[in-house]
């Protein structure tokens, strides 16, 4: 049987967070909390994994105490077992800090087939974690999978990569990043909501990983945030006139120079 562990992250919703304007940094309070949205599609591919080959499936999350909300929803969704890694100690950890987090708690969790993450965290949008991650476990990394499906111990892939499709074979132990487009996020069922709030929860703290203090946190973190800027997108109105033919003439060569369009 497969052994899966999900990365997932608990973000605010920044279509409705605030930033400040000091630090850089999103006041986590001005908004509600959600699971990152790609790592739900994360949680998919590992469910359909599960189902068609047969697995146990870990979801990890690092964040403060109220971040094992995600977990409850992941154990909704179908996960077999919960683990939150928190302590005041990791707090204002850039994504490299959190990558090397994630790796030592995984490393005391024990061995897995597969690793996967979200392809990036709306709260940061860096995408760094997955690629970091698979250095610190030596794992071979692949990214915007169509398809996966497992045969004799390895791993087989379909991707599209701009105009490519490529089908990649690879030996487990993997590591992969799983986005918006790779699948359709199932609807947890009423029976597994209610009982999801009386899983465990396994806590990890710096002391149970290993490390200093000072490897963690904003002390060891070599982010820094220069600036910040606050921008809104506003949809620029343009009218063709014409015939109806002139008209559509018109849009097609709009739409092939915004590159919409290539034929």
């Amino acid at each position: 049987m497969l052994s899966i562990l999900v990365c997932i992250k608990q973000v605010p919703d920044t279509q409705k967070a605030l930033f400040d304007s000091k630090t850089g940094v999103i006041d986590r309070n001005s908004a509600d909390n959600i699971m990152n949205p790609d790592d739900l599609h994360a949680i998919e591919m590992a469910l359909a994994i599960k189902d068609g080959y047969g697995a146990t499936i870990t979801a990890l999350t690092m964040g403060p105490p109220q971040a094992a909300d995600v977990l409850g929803e992941a154990y909704a969704m179908g996960v077999d077992r919960g683990v939150l890694i928190s302590d005041p100690r990791f707090a204002g950890s850039d994504s490299l800090v959190t990558s090397k987090t994630l790796y030592r708690a995984i490393a005391k969790l024990g061995a897995f087939d597969i690793v996967m993450t979200g392809c990036e965290a709306i709260d940061g949008n860096t995408g760094h974690v997955g690629y970091q991650l698979s250095e610190f476990l030596h794992m071979p990394l692949l990214t915007q999978i169509h398809k996966f499906r497992v045969s004799s111990g390895q791993a087989v892939i379909e991707r599209l990569y701009g105009h490519e499709y490529q089908k990649i074979r690879v030996g487990l132990p993997v590591l992969i990043t799983v986005g918006k487009t790779a699948n359709r996020v199932r609807t947890p069922r009423l029976a597994d909501i209610k009982t999801s709030a009386d899983r465990e929860i396994t806590v990890l703290t710096m002391d149970d990983i290993g490390g200093d203090a000072r490897e963690y946190g904003a002390a060891g973190s070599p982010t820094v945030v220069i600036e910040t800027e606050l921008f809104s997108h506003r949809r620029e109105r343009v009218v063709f006139t014409g015939t109806v033919d002139e008209k559509v003439d018109h849009l097609i060569h709009r739409l092939k120079k915004q590159n919409i369009l290539r034929y």
